[in-house]
């Protein structure tokens, strides 16, 4: 069984999990049978967003996610019981491979993390991911295909460099969210704009519906813009980017404005947009056709290079669930992305705007062949529907 993408919070602002009482029912449909392996790809649990991970040191990474404390995820289970508890009936019959994301990294690098988490949940195994070379199964988060969120080395001083992804979205909750004085679910909401670049125009819908007496849109714009010009992002943009980090001053200079800056942002998002048409896919085909170097993008993972010829793979990341059947060197191949579990706020005309969640899990039974079944819960509430 495959699902991803939940990321269950601390139960501070930024925690937008409510789908436990589905989570729990769902798993107990299964937890009985010993023969499940329950596949968690990545971004589970919500460290990156987290109110006790806001202050570490992005310029200091290893060192910094050593330095988290593990009661952490006592916060998360204190929050999210029922979470916990599904997880640990499925772990007293079945195993549970839980596959690290870009969200909950932290895990992969932080010992006291995963241990105390490997007490509260029997036969857990913590792993960068999988692969099953009887069924030839790729199981992989998939961020490590996503520019702004994957990791990079210094090539000067061999440090980690994170994912640019984390450092916008700690700038931002430090100098936006916390800054706007606005109802906490729309703070949440703001994130799960999708595509991104519809965010504009929820900005403009916000700020009319709330009668801020503010440009809130002109308001992200500036600090996304500040953001740029900290050490932090400089120094992911000349790690991975160098040639265009030479005109870095040119571009972030403040001549032109909002329209300037909008123009900019998206053209910075423009990776972040590909979300909308699941970009992964297509590396899932190049995977599946031996097309693509795997060690070139594990940076961070642990990469063992054991990966031999790939007949299936499973992803998440992307928010977006999807399944396909590949022809590929003469035989059927497949590529699943379990999509996520997090709300989805999206444009469905002119500039209204709704919130929906679509609980995504897949099944594999494994014989003689191979069945797979998937199945989707979509949940729309009217009153999260904003005009």
């Amino acid at each position: 069984m495959f699902l991803s993408d939940l990321h269950v919070g601390d139960g501070k602002e930024k925690d937008d999990f409510e789908q436990d009482y589905y989570f729990e029912k769902l798993l107990k449909d299964f937890s009985d049978n010993s023969n499940i392996s329950l596949f968690i790809v990545g971004d589970v649990f919500e460290f990156v967003e987290s109110k006790l991970t806001l202050e570490i040191d992005l310029s200091n990474y290893e060192k910094a996610i050593k330095s988290i404390p593990e009661n952490i995820i006592d916060e998360y289970e204190k929050n999210h019981p029922f979470v916990f508890s599904a997880l640990r009936k499925i772990g007293k019959n079945g195993k549970i491979y839980y596959i690290v994301g870009n969200h909950d990294y932290y895990l992969l690098k932080n010992k006291k993390l995963s241990e105390r988490l490997l007490e509260k949940i029997p036969n857990l195994y913590i792993k960068p991911y999988y692969y099953d070379e009887r069924l030839k199964l790729l199981v992989i988060h998939g961020n490590q295909f996503d520019p702004v969120n994957r990791f990079s080395v210094n090539s000067n001083t061999g440090e980690l460099v994170p994912p640019l992804g984390e450092y916008i979205v700690k700038y931002m909750m430090k100098n936006f969210d916390s800054k706007i004085d606005l109802p906490k679910q729309i703070v949440k909401d703001y994130d799960n704009v999708r595509p991104t670049l519809d965010l504009f125009d929820w900005f403009n819908v916000i700020s009319k519906k709330y009668d801020l007496g503010i440009d809130l849109l002109k308001f992200w714009i500036d600090e996304f813009l500040n953001m740029m010009k900290t050490s932090e992002a400089k120094k992911w943009m000349k790690v991975n980017y160098p040639f265009w980090s030479k005109f870095s001053k040119v571009f972030l200079n403040d001549f032109g404005g909002i329209k300037f800056g909008e123009f900019i942002i998206r053209m910075v998002m423009h990776f972040r947009t590909l979300k909308k048409t699941d970009y992964l896919s297509k590396k899932a085909k190049k995977i599946l056709s031996e097309k693509l170097d795997l060690g070139k993008y594990m940076v961070g993972y642990d990469f063992q290079n054991d990966i031999g010829k790939v007949d299936g793979i499973v992803m998440g990341h992307i928010h977006k669930h999807n399944f396909k059947v590949f022809t590929a060197s003469n035989s059927p191949k497949f590529y699943i992305n379990c999509g996520s579990w997090k709300p989805v706020v999206e444009k469905i005309k002119g500039r209204v705007f709704h919130k929906k969640n679509e609980l995504f899990y897949a099944v594999l039974n494994v014989g003689k062949d191979i069945e797979i079944i998937t199945s989707t819960v979509n949940m729309l509430k009217s009153r999260e529907v904003i005009f």
